[in-house]
C-alpha cells in the first residue's frame, strides 16, 4: 500500500521474441523498448503502435510466463488495471447520449443507497464528479482490497460513503477507485443490466474486442494469458479478482483488442459516443498538477505542444499504458506483466519520438558520472547535506565523493548523481533520466515517474538545550510512571478499537506486548460485516505485517525503529536501542511546546519524538508518518496514552483507542510470530 522511492533496477536478461517480421522503420524503436524492458526487470511486454488512426505495428517482448518459457505476443491477455476507467466513463456517457443519465444529477438519483459522510459534499456531488476524482475523498484502496470477496459493489459504495473526506468537493484531484465503482453502477442501472454486460455489449461487441473479458476465470482459461510478477522479487503473483470494484480496473485484454479501442478513440469514439460526449470525455474537468489535467477517465497531458490523452493501469503483477494524440492520429497500447515500472511513462516518449521521425537517443552506460560541459550554478559539494520530508517521513542524504554527488536513501544502496543543468542532477545510467533532483535555497525537489517529493534541507543544529539528553530521558521516564513501575510489568494486553477514518472501515482486536516483543491482531469491519484480518508485530528480530487480503508485505526499515521505541525498553533503556539521541530544538504540537528528540538506530533509521516541555510526555512520534498521542491516563501504575492517531501517507488518519488493559497475564508466544 506504500509507495517506495528509487526501487532497485537491475537487468534481468530474457529473450525478446518477435511476433512477426519487424518493419524496418520500427527496428530502432524495437531495440529501445527491449533495452528498457531489460533495464526495468520486466519479464514480458506487448506493444501496439497506431499511426493515422490505424494499427501499424505490434510486437511481443520477453516472456509471458518465465517458468514455462512462454513468449509474450500481441495476443497475450493481461489485466489492464485502471485503464478500465476510460471504458467506465464511456459507458456513462453512452447512457447520457441515450437520455438515460444526466451528468449534472446527483448519484442518488440512480443509486438510492448512495450517501456520503460530509453533508455538503453529499448534497452537491454529481455524476460528473464520480468520473474525474473530484469528490474530496482520498484513495480508499485499503477498503477496496479488504472488501473484495466479502462485500458486494453496493456495500463497498455504502462503506466508502462513511469515509471522512480530506478535501472539499472539487478542491483538488484525489484518485478515487470506489467513485468509479459507483459510476459503473450508474451506467448499469441506466441500461438495466449488470456493469459487465454493459461493457461487453455496448463496447466490446461493436468494436470486435472478442478476447477481452472482465472475468479472471475466463482470462486464465485462455491459452495465451500472462503470469504477473512482483517487480522486486520477480516472483509470480496470483491474478487479483476485483469483481466488486470492476468499473475501476477489472478488464483483461490484449494489445490487438485494445488497439481496436484506440482506433475508435482516434475517430472521436465513433460509433460509441456523440461528438459532444467525446469532447466532454477528453476535456479538462480538474487539474492534477500544473501540467496535467483529468477529463472523464483520462489524464490530459502534452508532448511537445500536442495534446496527449492517456491512462495507465497498475494491479498485482500487471502494468498497462494506453495513450493517443488526437491531432496527430497517433496511439499506443503497452501491456506488461510486472506490478509497477517507469515503463509506462518511458514508452510514450519512445513511441512518440519514433512516430515523429526523430532519431533514437542511445543511452550509454557510464561507470563513473561524467563531468558536464557547463559547471553547476552552485558548487556540487555545497549541495551535500540531509534533506527531509514529513509526509511521507523520509530523509535523503546527499554526500560529495571525489567529484560528484551521491544520494543515499535509508535501506537502499548509494546512487551516484550526474549534473544536468543549473542545480538539476539525475541518477547515473542505467537508471533513467526521469529520476532527478532539483536543488534550491530551501531544499530539493525529487521527481520520478508518478512521484514528486519536496524535501527541506536540515539546518545545522545551533540549538542550545536547557537540559542534557540524559536528563530529558529521565524526566520522560518519571512522567510515564517511573522506572520501578515500568520494570515490574512483564506483559500487557490491550483491547483496542480502530477507526480508519478516511477509509470507511473500523477494526477491533487486541494488542500484545511481552519480553521485548509486540503484536496486534485485528478484525477489519465495514458496513457491520467482518471483511478481513490484519496482524502486525515485532518478534524481537524485526517487524512484520500480514493481512488476509494482501500479498506478503515488505516492511520499511523505519518501522523497526518505531516498533522498538514502542517497547518498554524504549523508556527504560533507550541508549541500548539507539546509537545516537540528540536534542535538536523545540516545536509546537497541538499548540503545546515540545522538545524535539532525534533518535538514530545503528543501521541508520531515524525516529523523531516530540516531548512536552511541561508534562515530559511524548505527544508525537515520526517515522513513516506522524503519530499523535493523547488521552493520557493511569493504568497499572504507569501513564499510558489511550488514543493514538496515525497519519498514514497512503491510508489517511487511523485512530486507535485503548478500551481496556490487562497487565502481567500469560501470553502465548506464538502470537508474536508472523502468520504462515
Amino acid at each position: 500500500m506504500k509507495r517506495y522511492f528509487l526501487a532497485s533496477l537491475f537487468a534481468l536478461t530474457l529473450p525478446a521474441l518477435a511476433s512477426a517480421q519487424t518493419p524496418s522503420e520500427f527496428a530502432a524503436l524495437e531495440k529501445q523498448v527491449e533495452a528498457a524492458r531489460v533495464k526495468y526487470k520486466i519479464p514480458g511486454l506487448s506493444l501496439g503502435v497506431l499511426r493515422d488512426g490505424k494499427l501499424v505495428y505490434t510486437h511481443g517482448f520477453g516472456l509471458r510466463d518465465v517458468a514455462k518459457k512462454l513468449p509474450a505476443t500481441p495476443e497475450t491477455l493481461y489485466c489492464i488495471g485502471s485503464s478500465t476507467k476510460a471504458f467506465t466513463a464511456t459507458a456513462v456517457l453512452m447512457a447520457v447520449d441515450a437520455g438515460k443519465v444526466k451528468l449534472s444529477e446527483r448519484p442518488v438519483t440512480y443509486l438510492p443507497y448512495f450517501k456520503l459522510r460530509d453533508p455538503e459534499t453529499n448534497a452537491k456531488l454529481t455524476v460528473s464528479d464520480l468520473l474525474c476524482h473530484s469528490s474530496g475523498l482520498p484513495r480508499t484502496d485499503f477498503l477496496m482490497l479488504a472488501g473484495e470477496g466479502t462485500l458486494s459493489r453496493k456495500e463497498l459504495i455504502q462503506a466508502v460513503g462513511a469515509a471522512k473526506p480530506t478535501a472539499k468537493l472539487g478542491e483538488k484531484f484525489q484518485y478515487q477507485n470506489l467513485m468509479f465503482a459507483a459510476a459503473g453502477e450508474v451506467a448499469a442501472t441506466a441500461f438495466g443490466m449488470p456493469y459487465e454486460k454493459v461493457i461487453e455489449q455496448k463496447i466490446f461487441a461493436p468494436l470486435g474486442m472478442t478476447r477481452s473479458t472482465l472475468s479472471v476465470a475466463k482470462a486464465l482459461a485462455d491459452k495465451d494469458h500472462a503470469t504477473g510478477y512482483d517487480p522486486a522479487s520477480q516472483k509470480p503473483l496470483p491474478w487479483r479478482d476485483i469483481t466488486a470494484t470492476a468499473p475501476a480496473g477489472a478488464i483483461n485484454s490484449s494489445v490487438v483488442d485494445m488497439a481496436k479501442w484506440v482506433e475508435a478513440l482516434l475517430s472521436e469514439a465513433k460509433p460509441l459516443l456523440s461528438p459532444e460526449s467525446y469532447a466532454a470525455m477528453t476535456q479538462k474537468h480538474i487539474s492534477m498538477s500544473p501540467t496535467v489535467d483529468y477529463g472523464y477517465g483520462w489524464f490530459l497531458d502534452k508532448w511537445k505542444g500536442a495534446s496527449v490523452v492517456e491512462h495507465g493501469g497498475n494491479i498485482d503483477g500487471f502494468n498497462a499504458e494506453v495513450a493517443f494524440v488526437p491531432e496527430k492520429k497517433w496511439g499506443l497500447v503497452m501491456l506488461s506483466n510486472v506490478s509497477q515500472s517507469p515503463m509506462a511513462r518511458e514508452i510514450q516518449e519512445l513511441v512518440w519520438r519514433s512516430l515523429s521521425g526523430e532519431k533514437p537517443q542511445e543511452e550509454k552506460p557510464a561507470a563513473e558520472p561524467s563531468k558536464p560541459a557547463t559547471p553547476p550554478t552552485v558548487p556540487s559539494k555545497d549541495e551535500a547535506g540531509s534533506y527531509t520530508s514529513t509526509t511521507p517521513s523520509v530523509t535523503f542524504k546527499v554526500g560529495f565523493e571525489k567529484d560528484h554527488l551521491v544520494l543515499t536513501v535509508p535501506g537502499q544502496p548509494p546512487y551516484a548523481m550526474q549534473h544536468v543543468t543549473g542545480r538539476v542532477y539525475r541518477l547515473t545510467p542505467p537508471l533513467p533520466e526521469t529520476f532527478k533532483a532539483t536543488f534550491d535555497e530551501k531544499g530539493l525537489t525529487w521527481e520520478q515517474p508518478g512521484v514528486k517529493l519536496v524535501l527541506a534541507r536540515v539546518k545545522e543544529n545551533t540549538y542550545v538545550a536547557p537540559l542534557t539528553v540524559d536528563a530529558l530521558l529521565e524526566k520522560m521516564l518519571t512522567a510515564a510512571g517511573g522506572r520501578a513501575a515500568w520494570s515490574k510489568h512483564k506483559s500487557r494486553v490491550d483491547t483496542v478499537a480502530v477507526d480508519f477514518e478516511n477509509q470507511g472501515m473500523q477494526a477491533a482486536g487486541e494488542a500484545y506486548a511481552a519480553q521485548g516483543r509486540q503484536a496486534q491482531r485485528l478484525s477489519i469491519l465495514a458496513v457491520g460485516k467482518k471483511i478481513g484480518t490484519l496482524s502486525a508485530g515485532y518478534d524481537g528480530k524485526g517487524p512484520w505485517i500480514s493481512a488476509s487480503f494482501l500479498p506478503p508485505q515488505e516492511i520499511p526499515p523505519s518501522e523497526r525503529a518505531r516498533a522498538e521505541a514502542d517497547l518498554s525498553l524504549g523508556l527504560l533503556e533507550p541508549r541500548k536501542l539507539f546509537a545516537t539521541i540528540e536534542l535538536t530544538g523545540t516545536e509546537k504540537v497541538g499548540g503545546e511546546e515540545c522538545y524535539v528528540l532525534l533518535k538514530t538506530t545503528k543501521s541508520g533509521e531515524r525516529l523523531t519524538e516530540y516531548v512536552s516541555t511541561k508534562s515530559f510526555l511524548i505527544l508525537r512520534r515520526d517515522t513513516e508518518g506522524p503519530e499523535l498521542y493523547s488521552d493520557f491516563r493511569p493504568s497499572g501504575g504507569v501513564i499510558v496514552p489511550h488514543k493514538t492517531v496515525q497519519k498514514n501517507p497512503s491510508m489517511g488518519d487511523i485512530a486507535i483507542t485503548i478500551k481496556s488493559t490487562r497487565w502481567d497475564v500469560p501470553i502465548d508466544p506464538k502470537v508474536f510470530n508472523k502468520p504462515k
